[in-house]
């Protein structure tokens, strides 16, 4: 019996239930399709899938993927639902309107220059922690409401102090609000993204309704660099890079000269943050202006989750020193990066001096 391998991989790449077809590379990847409207400018995305995803980051474990749909230019911006496979299958479908460049040309669209400056951007987020039932939302939501009920019993009972308590309570859920953000950002870790410029040439699918179609279409999934360059790799040492900003005032006299210190942003590799989650707590950042070799003030940051790029307030994340400036040489500084471990033990990631 004759068998040629051209029939054996016409076999494996065939569509079969639960199966992805793609492009055949191992890398990671997602694919996805678009079908326009030329009249009425209306751009359908379908995110169809993803596949050979990472599951494991650190120590910690994926739950599900969810891929986020943005067309540039524009404001919208769509995300797709959570799948538990690091093979997801969405085929889940968008709606964005183009806006044409030239006005003339909008009773006669040309669909050159329709798609002409367009481009898709799919960015991939996986997350660590299982989302809350059904059940714990219900109870959640019920002991929102009794405490909701017991907030508004008391502000019948004080009349006088109504205004102010509505105003506590109205602060605490924005607060609580803000916190459950900030934790379901930071069960959140970029895959990387997927970009694919308009090319007006692939919309070859007479569909219905007046609608034109490309087929499917695989893109690779990109790593989202830190910003920083390969020729920036020995300087950043493997750790990352920090954006300071250094300024030195100097006074009439010299007695009162100011050395002040400003911490603007931390910059490090995937491969960096990746390590720095195996401790499985978070970081802060910590700067210390010193006078012969003893600390005379210092800023701490907040504690944060390992990232690729973090960012401070300028007006908050300042320390300033009064020097005299004879002593100006005896001035040095000292930049930590650390995390607490739940043994209580200081583990220093990053030390500059």
């Amino acid at each position: 019996m004759e068998f040629s391998f051209s029939k054996l991989k016409n076999i494996l790449n065939t569509k079969r239930d639960g199966q992805l077809a793609g492009s055949g590379s191992l890398e990671p990847e997602i694919g996805f399709k678009l079908s326009l409207h030329p009249v009425a400018k209306t751009l359908y995305v379908t995110v169809i899938g993803a596949r050979h995803l990472p599951s494991l980051f650190g120590l910690s474990r994926a739950h599900g993927y969810l891929a986020k749909v943005k067309i540039f230019p524009g404001d919208s911006k769509y995300e797709t639902t959570l799948q538990e496979s690091s093979w997801p299958i969405w085929n889940e479908d968008f709606t964005f309107q183009l806006k044409q460049k030239d006005p003339k040309n909008s009773q006669k669209p040309d669909l050159q220059s329709l798609v002409a400056g367009h481009f898709l951007s799919l960015t991939i987020y996986a997350v660590l922690e299982p989302a809350k039932q059904e059940s714990e939302k219900r109870k959640s939501s019920k002991s929102l409401q009794s405490k909701n009920t017991k907030v508004s019993g008391q502000e019948e009972t004080k009349a006088k102090g109504g205004f102010l308590e509505k105003t506590f309570s109205s602060f605490k859920s924005t607060k609580a609000e803000a916190v459950a953000q900030k934790s379901v950002l930071e069960k959140r870790r970029t895959l990387g993204a997927a970009t694919w410029n308009f090319d007006s040439k692939l919309f070859q699918n007479d569909l219905k309704n007046g609608l034109i179609g490309t087929p499917d279409i695989w893109r690779p999934i990109n790593a989202i660099a830190s910003g920083l360059s390969s020729s920036d790799s020995r300087r950043e040492n493997k750790k990352g890079q920090l954006e300071v900003t250094l300024l030195y005032t100097g006074s009439e006299n010299g007695f009162n000269d100011t050395v002040q210190l400003t911490i603007n942003r931390l910059r490090t590799s995937v491969q960096t943050m990746h390590e720095q989650e195996q401790f499985r707590a978070p970081l802060y950042l910590k700067a210390t202006i010193l006078e012969a070799n003893k600390a005379e003030c210092y800023w701490k940051s907040d504690r944060f989750e390992p990232t690729i790029s973090a960012r401070w307030d300028p007006k908050t994340a300042t320390v300033k020193l009064t020097v005299f400036k004879a002593n100006l040489d005896k001035v040095s500084i000292y930049i930590s990066l650390g995390c607490k471990l739940k043994m209580g033990k200081k583990k220093y990631w990053a030390k500059q001096r």
